[in-house]
């Protein structure tokens, strides 16, 4: 039977959570020496490579990520049987982290989980506000332990579960409105230059080739500041501006849909509290919307 060295995969563990040889023997208080040997040690005990090194640091290899993953369920499930042994094995407990894109963190799942915190001192949920791309890193390297991202993502060894639509309208600062000049080329504010929003909007109305100038800011709460002051127009998610006065909408003849789900690694063990969230975001998410 193969008995994996816990000092040696703790050593691991560390070096993929801080990325750095350095940092990680620090963190565990020894040598950076005595931390190279474990992890040789455990590269021949597993007998494949397990890290790459870099010049900016160290990152997993695929059979690294494995090994990642085994640790992780490993806590996790010493974790649960330690709540069973003290008979708290119906109770939700422990950290869960959540990642996702600016139009529906603050605005959905950050209150769609509101339930869970309500009357339970024992768990903590952390959100994490990121552009798309940076999304399945997080995932990957166990940053997250749940992201948000638009659906039908081709995320290796991640399960996904259908959790809403954003429905995506046009919107005009309503003084802006007033004095509009149809024949005047408008600016569209957006995140950055990735951000293909505004092209796929128009794009969806039969108007691929429309003429129009950027502008960029941070995030959708920086668009919606933006369109407020008259800096431009934007293309944004309904939910966002019901019922603001300032604001206008400009009808189109097709009604733009962006599905979005909930993604979580297929290899980690789901704890009581990671099911819990899965729970409430699919019964609470479309309140929001």
């Amino acid at each position: 039977m193969l008995s994996l060295n816990t000092d040696r995969l703790n050593a691991f563990y560390q070096i993929v959570l801080d990325r750095h040889f350095t940092k990680a023997a620090s963190n565990l208080c020894i040598t950076q020496s005595a931390l190279s040997q474990r992890i040789q040690k455990l590269e021949e005990d597993i007998k494949t490579t397990l890290l790459i090194r870099r010049t900016d640091g160290v990152e997993p290899t695929e059979a690294g990520h494995l090994l990642f993953d085994y640790i992780q369920n490993r806590i996790v499930a010493e974790r649960e049987t330690l709540q069973a042994v003290r008979g708290h094995s119906g109770e939700a407990l422990g950290i869960v982290r959540i990642a996702g894109y600016s139009s529906v963190m603050r605005s959905v799942i950050m209150p769609a989980v509101r339930p869970l915190l309500t009357d339970a001192t024992a768990i903590s949920i952390e959100f994490f506000c990121r552009e798309y791309r940076e999304l399945l890193g997080m995932l990957k390297t166990g940053e997250a332990d749940f992201v948000v991202h638009e659906a039908g993502q081709p995320f290796a060894n991640a399960t996904e579960i259908p959790l809403g639509r954003e429905i995506l309208v046009h919107i005009r600062n309503r003084a802006q409105h007033e004095t509009h000049h149809p024949e005047a080329t408008p600016i569209f504010l957006d995140h950055d230059l990735e951000d293909m929003t505004t092209y796929r909007f128009f794009d969806k109305q039969g108007q691929s080739g429309m003429e129009f100038y950027r502008s960029f800011y941070d995030d959708v709460y920086g668009l919606l500041d933006g369109v407020k002051l008259g800096f431009g127009e934007a293309i944004i998610s309904e939910h966002l501006i019901r019922d603001d006065p300032s604001l206008v909408v400009i009808p189109h003849p097709v009604t733009v849909e962006i599905p979005f789900s909930l993604y979580f690694n297929s290899n980690k063990l789901m704890t009581r509290l990671h099911k819990a969230v899965v729970d409430c975001l699919q019964r609470e998410v479309p309140t929001y919307l």
